[in-house]
């Protein structure tokens, strides 16, 4: 573990999905408290977690004209809480209701593991990973705050 700069994961996420906003024409905000802030993590695996997160709300957001993803980072004294929401859809009460179980996914073409893997990986980290449904899907995630 490493004390790895938020700001930088999130941005390197960005890097691997810019591609995909663009062609969707999907709107990006960022807002962090405190741009110095930095977490206990591994930075390629806290990149992962990013990545597939925003992979998934693009799915969401596939076809709709006014699609944005927003992401918003606070700290507190231990831990810092992130989220990572979408102007989708949302998520059915179905795949709520087993949302980090394998194989649970909406997606033709999925596989079912992307967020069980991000869960593993922040719960491995020290941190939680939880969804909720508002005017859209809603990931929350807490890290153990780096001094």
């Amino acid at each position: 573990m490493e004390s790895v700069p938020l700001r930088a994961a999130i941005d390197g996420a960005l890097l691997l999905v810019g591609h995909r906003l663009t062609q969707q024409a999907v709107g990006i905000e960022i807002a962090i408290a405190d741009e110095n802030v930095r977490v206990t993590a591994e930075r390629v695996r806290l990149e992962q977690v990013f990545v597939n997160l925003l992979q998934n709300a693009l799915e969401a957001l596939a076809g709709q004209a006014d699609g944005k993803i927003r992401i918003q980072a606070e700290a507190a004294a231990e831990q810092v809480r992130i989220e990572v929401a979408d102007n989708g859809p949302g998520l059915p009460p179905n795949v709520m209701e087993a949302l980090f179980m394998p194989f649970t996914t909406t997606k033709a073409q999925g596989l079912g593991l992307g967020l069980v893997i991000s869960h593993d990986i922040v719960a491995g980290f020290g941190g939680t990973l939880a969804a909720e449904n508002r005017d859209g899907a809603r990931f929350t995630l807490t890290l153990p705050r780096a001094p």
